[in-house]
């Protein structure tokens, strides 16, 4: 099996379906020399950095040039130590029984989400369809290998429908997103804050789905030979194509596809924004009138940002906790497995509706001296 086809079994268990091959992967419990325990520390104090800085700004207990420090390095330890611990995992032997039952759960719960969708919409925003729709979209996701033959692969719908949820996000930002918010990503701290988050939630992706490995398994003629080849990833829901590549002085491998760069913008984008105004109603005056928006903008973003990066759940597991982790490699990892999609769904709709509603907070309303045509305030 081919360095790409190894990674991209382990990123399709996460998002789509595919006939790729059995999950390679590797054993032990150390990842390039370095003990796991050490890897586990390291992305505890990343935490405890990320809580500290929070504290720090939220509280004034210092500069908050001294808490975006903190919460800058503890992100980077968080992220650093969670992709050294995904990058060691343990692939079961034997498939067990109860993965058959996973088409009949993704079915239900497809019908689950489409169903919520419609009575959520009807109690609390009968004047908003446009949330059925997205509602409806995340289902069909959620449906789509189970209800296609041979899992929808090659199927233009599949196409379409990965198309149409990040048109039907974008519609909603449009509609429903308070009228500061293209003022709030053009505002000089918040932009930096979303362009930071997007580049570190984009590498924190690629690693903990797979798609990039700095330990890679090879076979006996891949060692000491670098190449970049196009490749085909059954990943979201139908085949895209990619470029596989191994750089051995790195090292480096993995592949890049159009269905993996879709997913890095979906997912990306909408915890980009989040923090984008977390970081607007944090540098703003007003932020002290709103600390439940802040807190539930930087929780949610910060906990759908791993959550949505399902593979690293197991990665995570079987690193600390070894073959004891099995039935969360299932769950996790099996093309079939209905978490993949449920954690998409669930992802898309808490951040997309996150961000409405922090764009409404009044902490991030732009003055007119902050918009690009004048000068920036001094709070930005």
């Amino acid at each position: 099996m081919a360095i790409g086809q190894a990674l991209a079994a382990a990123a399709v268990g996460g998002y789509g379906s595919g006939d790729l091959g059995a999950v390679v992967a590797h054993a032990g419990t150390t990842h390039a020399g370095t003990p796991h325990w050490l890897l586990g520390a390291v992305t505890l104090l990343g935490i405890a950095a990320v809580i500290a800085g929070w504290r720090t700004v939220r509280e004034g207990e210092r500069s908050d040039r001294f808490g975006a420090g903190l919460l800058s390095a503890g992100a980077i330890l968080v992220i650093a130590g969670t992709i050294g611990l995904v990058e060691v995992q343990i692939a079961p032997a034997a498939t067990p029984d109860w993965t058959r039952l996973f088409p009949a759960i993704n079915a239900v719960s497809a019908i689950v989400v489409a169903l919520g969708s419609l009575v959520v919409v009807r109690w609390k925003w009968p004047e908003r369809p446009r949330y059925v729709g997205l509602g409806l979209l995340l289902a069909a996701w959620i449906a789509y290998p189970t209800l296609l033959p041979q899992e929808g692969l090659t199927n233009p719908l599949g196409y379409l429908l990965a198309a149409a949820v990040p048109a039907a996000v974008l519609y909603v930002f449009y509609r429903d997103a308070g009228p500061s918010f293209p003022g709030v990503l053009t505002a000089r701290v918040p932009g930096v804050v979303a362009v930071v988050t997007f580049g570190l939630f984009g590498v924190f992706y690629l690693f903990s789905a797979g798609t990039l490995s700095v330990n890679p398994d090879l076979t006996a003629d891949m060692v000491g030979q670098g190449f970049v080849t196009p490749y085909q990833v059954a990943s979201p829901l139908v085949y895209w194509p990619a470029l596989e590549f191994y750089f051995p002085a790195i090292p480096l491998s993995g592949y890049v596809s159009l269905g993996s760069l879709l997913l890095v913008a979906i997912l990306g984008g909408l915890v980009a924004s989040n923090a984008a105004l977390a970081a607007r109603q944090l540098t703003t005056a007003g932020s002290l009138d709103s600390p439940q928006a802040i807190v539930g903008t930087i929780t949610t973003a910060g906990a759908t940002a791993c959550g949505c990066c399902a593979p690293a759940v197991y990665g995570a597991a079987g690193a600390l906790f070894g073959a004891a982790a099995t039935p969360v490699y299932w769950a996790f990892m099996d093309p079939s497995s209905p978490v993949g999609g449920l954690f998409f769904a669930a992802s898309v709709l808490i951040l997309t509706g996150s961000a409405v509603r922090a764009s409404h907070e009044p902490a991030c309303q732009i003055p007119s001296v902050d918009r690009p045509s004048g000068e920036p305030n001094a709070s930005d």
